[in-house]
């Protein structure tokens, strides 16, 4: 019986790891692919915060790949380096959300745009102060929700990371 325990037990952590193997493999990857293209476009616009921000996000991506290597391995620490994959990916989100926030001017939504695609605006519609609230309450709407979806989509991939770290290493008897 306690054989059969044993075996049911080390066929659920196969599948488990197996799983957490292909997330983190898809994940790390997506991220890296991501984040560099946005870093490419942005240097080759000349963005250099769009740079920064994308190298950044890119070594979550580094640091996910690592985690998920030394999880094919099964060598210690890597639910560690998966986990703060992710943590760091949320501070970097984050920072680039409040960032962006913080610099936006409610009283000119406008500046972010160029003066064509205002008059194109306005030409679709005239009532200036109805585009205007609907520019701000759009842009704060934006960077809001991407704090709550990076919040709870990294901190669940996390958390998910972390209850998988019991299955890595043999159960005593």
């Amino acid at each position: 019986m306690n054989a059969l325990r044993t075996m049911d037990y080390e066929e659920k952590s196969r599948k488990k790891i197996r799983r957490v193997t292909n997330i983190s493999r898809l994940n790390g990857w997506s991220i890296l692919a991501v984040a560099g293209l946005s870093a490419l476009v942005s240097l080759v616009l000349g963005h250099v915060f769009g740079v920064v921000i994308g190298c950044a996000v890119a070594v979550s991506g580094y640091f996910e790949l690592r985690g998920h290597q030394r999880l094919v391995a099964r060598k210690g620490g890597a639910v560690a380096w998966l986990v703060i994959s992710q943590w760091y990916l949320m501070i970097v989100l984050w920072s680039y959300c409040v960032i962006n926030l913080y610099h936006f001017d409610s009283s000119n939504p406008w500046a972010m745009f160029s003066p064509r695609f205002k008059e194109f605006i306005l030409a679709i519609n005239p009532d200036a102060y109805l585009i205007e609230s609907m520019l701000t309450v759009s842009y704060y709407a934006t960077y809001i929700s991407l704090i709550l979806a990076v919040f709870i989509y990294q901190g669940g991939l996390s958390l998910y990371y972390l209850s998988v770290k019991k299955y890595l290493y043999p159960k005593p008897l």
